[in-house]
């Protein structure tokens, strides 16, 4: 699997049309953006990565109301990332919401996280 930056459309970089477009919600101002870029990349799998509980700039909140939607709007988003996963209670409400056909990815970013590594996973 290869994945890259939604940064590599500031270069003039060709890459293979089965690569994975990841889209750091982090560095999105608004979901008009985020349309844009999903729109530009419709041909494209995407990996959409929403930092949760970021406390270093950027930290764009959305809502998972708008989240959800926008998944169930663009059927090219296969991924989704969440951050700062400590233990399985912090997706239930992800996995309950998040269409089936999007592969939800729990990012352990912690000592908490590892040591819960198989209740999340």
């Amino acid at each position: 699997m290869l994945i890259v930056s939604q940064n590599i459309s500031q270069y003039s970089i060709s890459f293979p049309n089965d690569v994975i477009y990841r889209i750091n919600l982090a560095w999105i101002n608004n979901l008009q953006e985020l349309e844009r870029l999903l729109k530009k990349h419709d041909k494209q799998k995407i990996f959409l990565d929403l930092p949760i509980n970021r406390i270093k700039p950027p930290n764009n909140k959305y809502s998972l109301d708008d989240i959800v939607s926008i998944l169930n709007s663009y059927e090219n988003i296969k991924y989704f990332a969440i951050s700062n996963v400590n233990n399985a209670n912090d997706l239930e409400s992800y996995n309950d919401l998040i269409p089936k056909n999007v592969t939800i990815v729990p990012k352990i970013e912690s000592p908490e996280g590892i040591g819960n590594v198989s209740e999340i996973v």
